[in-house]
């Protein structure tokens, strides 16, 4: 307790994962060869893991680790890996809910799951683990580990072709509820921006997105980095 004090910026900008899957990833069953050997798996993504049986396990990363973390099971698992990976963010006890509720909430979820295929749930908010339910039926929590990672590159190429002005004022754009004012602002926004940045929007047809789909792009804009 007396180091934790000490972590709170680095518990900010990090993530819990909760694994429940059929057979551990490479990385965590003590297979993992050293790194840079060229082979195999290097555990240099996570801040610490902890492995509970040959099913579960919990590691802790920064947000940005997360795309490339779950790239790498894809990678060298493909589908032989099924089960469900749940996604939290750090809380402190001073809430409503502590770290350990959020985490008995997750491991209850497991039996709501079969292990047909890698699926993969992303709470943005610690209370979404009280009412799960009504995010998925909103289609913005609970993913195939293919979509999820599709999710995870439009975030990037949105961070990389948009500046963090244009963000904010596309972001308050798609809050306005009137379509006449919606409108005169969307033809000023895309005066602003690059060829790049409006054919991306306009592939997308962001304009028809649902306020939560909107809201989930934004959540996971502290996860990815822009490209260079």
């Amino acid at each position: 307790m007396n180091r934790s004090r000490h972590l709170g910026d680095l518990s900010r900008e990090s993530a819990v994962i909760w694994g429940f899957v059929n057979r551990l990833p490479k990385q965590l069953s003590g297979q993992a060869l050293r790194p840079g050997s060229g082979q195999g798996f290097q555990d240099s993504r996570s801040l610490s893991s902890f492995v509970l049986d040959e099913n579960r396990f919990l590691v802790v990363l920064l947000h940005r680790q997360l795309k490339p973390f779950l790239q790498e099971l894809v990678m060298y698992h493909g589908e032989e890996l099924k089960g469900l990976i749940q996604i939290v963010p750090t809380v402190g006890v001073s809430g409503d809910l502590s770290m350990a509720d959020v985490l008995c909430r997750i491991i209850h979820y497991e039996a709501n799951f079969s292990m047909d295929r890698l699926r993969v749930r992303f709470y943005a908010k610690p209370y979404q683990v009280l009412i799960p339910h009504v995010f998925d039926r909103k289609g913005v929590l609970t993913f195939d580990i293919s979509d999820f990672l599709s999710v995870l590159e439009m975030v990037a190429v949105f961070r990389t072709l948009l500046q963090p002005d244009e963000q904010e004022m596309l972001h308050d754009l798609l809050m306005v509820d009137d379509p006449a004012e919606s409108q005169f602002y969307w033809g000023r926004l895309m005066g602003l921006l690059s060829g790049q940045a409006k054919d991306m929007l306009s592939a997308w047809n962001i304009r028809q997105w649902t306020l939560d789909r909107v809201k989930l792009l934004y959540e996971l804009m502290d996860y990815v980095a822009w490209y260079q």
